[in-house]
Order: structure tokens, then sequence, then C-alpha cells
């Protein structure tokens, strides 16, 4: 999920507080600080302003307190968010042939979907993703050359071949995929609060019902490592990239850094074209690609009676309120 999904999570959190909405917060400084509360909280060892949005990779959302329970949400910003539901792969060549297998994390954290995934009947007549990738032949230019020999126009051919949304799946993948995670989900552009397998909470809620795309796709994970600027290493971005050599941060802002030469020159797109790198100095690589299989842009059948947001025709959540003072 981008800038912009992060930013709706803690809108959402923020929503909630405003109906006296119990929901757990976390301290982003010391990691180990966390309470639930209706009001805006600070971390007492580290005095900043808790983070809203309770998760992470493979936690939730946002958990909130309902009758004394913990509930959990998934929320998107928009239909089209691209993470729905993400697994990677991971291909192993041997004698000229490709073999695909999941990550170690997706078997562990997403079995349940790994499962329907298995079972799912692909046009060609493979059965299971693994199966249709396989059945595909198709050999990565990553994992045939060595990392310092990838480029630009090498990593681009390896998203073109790998691209494919000629797949539809019904929502209970998704479900599958949120069987012991999130219960409920928010998605923003009009469609607003659903439960996902049942209305455990009893909101009063309605179903999440959509067709998605199945999308394998070949994605960057980052092209710009920044260089320390006391000994030159290369380090690894973040939101507060660090030099584990110097033990000193490297300065991250717009305002210091440039235009990549490389995507200047290459990219066809003028948001990559012109998107400023915030280090001063930095490498660029073609290197670092994930290959995912994920769901996209889903059909939603209708908008849910209920929406976190304010919506004209539709309510907030029956959510109790006010738990701090009982």
């Amino acid at each position: 999920m981008g800038n912009a999904g992060h930013v709706y999570e803690n809108d959402i959190g923020e929503k909630l507080l405003e109906h006296e909405i119990m929901i757990k917060q976390v301290c982003i400084e010391c990691r180990k600080y966390e309470k639930f509360s209706a009001v805006r909280e600070k971390c007492p060892v580290c005095n900043v302003k808790l983070k809203l949005t309770a998760g992470s990779g493979t936690e939730d959302d946002i958990i909130l307190k309902h009758k004394g329970n913990n509930i959990s949400v998934e929320v998107k910003n928009s239909a089209r968010d691209p993470d729905w539901g993400q697994c990677e792969l991971i291909p192993t060549l041997k004698n000229g042939v490709v073999t695909w297998d999941y990550s170690s994390k997706a078997k562990k954290t997403k079995s349940k979907l790994l499962e329907y995934y298995s079972q799912y009947k692909f046009k060609d007549g493979s059965i299971g993703v693994l199966n249709y990738l396989n059945n595909k032949k198709f050999i990565p230019n990553k994992y045939r050359i060595s990392d310092e020999k990838m480029t630009f126009n090498l990593r681009k051919g390896d998203q073109r071949g790998f691209e494919d949304t000629k797949h539809k799946i019904s929502t209970l993948a998704f479900a599958k995929f949120h069987d012991k995670k999130s219960k409920y989900v928010q998605i923003g552009k009009k469609y607003g609060f659903y439960h996902i397998n049942n209305d455990s909470a009893n909101l009063g809620t309605e179903q999440f019902e959509a067709i998605f795309t199945l999308r394998f796709r070949a994605k960057t994970i980052q092209r710009h490592f920044p260089l320390c600027p006391k000994c030159g290493k290369e380090c690894t971005p973040g939101t507060e990239p660090k030099c584990s050599s110097c033990k000193i941060e490297i300065p991250k802002h717009n305002s210091i850094g440039h235009k990549c030469p490389t995507c200047l020159k290459f990219e066809k797109r003028e948001s990559d074209k012109n998107k400023i790198v915030p280090y001063k100095k930095f490498n660029h690589r073609d290197d670092k690609v994930e290959f995912v299989v994920t769901m996209v842009n889903p059909k939603i059948d209708k908008k849910s009676k209920f929406n976190i947001e304010k919506n004209d025709g539709q309510a907030f959540p029956l959510i109790e309120q006010n738990m701090r003072q009982r």
C-alpha cells in the first residue's frame, strides 16, 4: 500500500476517535508501548503521538473495541488498492527450467489463501497458480543473470513478460485470506464498511461481495539506494535510512534530492521522470524485483449501508462508543 493508503488509514482512525470509539494505538519509536483509547494518546517514554493504525504487513490495519471485544478492520483507500492478499512467488532455475513456489512468509501467513489458489482452474487447463506459472515456462532475467548486470531494460522485460491479468477470481479468495485476520473491511470512494466472512460483532453489516482480477506482477521494491555522506557506503532505503557502519542517519528530503538520471533517460511516464529522489547521493539499481500474485480491481456488487467516512445515504457503523468512561 502506498502513501495514499497510509494517509487513509490514519484518517479512518481519526474518524473513529471523533465518534469516541476505542482503537489500538502504538508507538512507532520504541515499538513497545501500545494502548486502547478513544482519544489521541502519546507514548509516556518517547513523548510522541501514537500511531492510530495498529498493523503492518501481516497484521490488521485497525483494531477497535466493541462491547469489550477486539474487532479487526482491513482498510482500503479505494477498490483500486493494488494489494489485496498479495503473495510473493520465488522461481528456482535449474538446467534451463524454472520451477515456481511461494515464499516461506506467504506459506506461513496466507496458508488458507494458498489452498484456494491451489484449486483454481485456469483457462489453459492448469489447476493451481504454481502449475500455471510452471506451464508458462517464463524465465526471468532477474534469475538468469547476476544482479550487477541487471539493467533498466532487462527489468522492464521481466515486468512485461510476467504481467498477466487474464483471469477472474471470486470474493471467496479474499475471504480465505482473512480467515483468521481482519473481520471487517472499510473501502473508500463511496463503498463503505462490510464484514468479510461473517458479522461476528452483530453490527448489522452486509457481506463484502466482488469479483477480482487475478494479477501476476513483477514489482520493483526499491530502485534508489542512499550513499552515506561520511563513508560512501550504499545503505538500505526506508523512512529513516541509516548507515550501519558509521551509525549515522542519512539526510532524506526532496529539497536536498534530485531527479534520477537513469529514470529520466528511460522512463516514459512523466510521474516517474519527474520524481525527486530524496537523497543527496544515491545508486540507481534495477535488480530489486519481486514476483507476486495478487487480487486487483474488484467489481463490487453494491455499496454498503454503513461507512466510517461521512457519505450521503450511508450511516456510521453501529460500534459501541466511549468505552473508556465505563
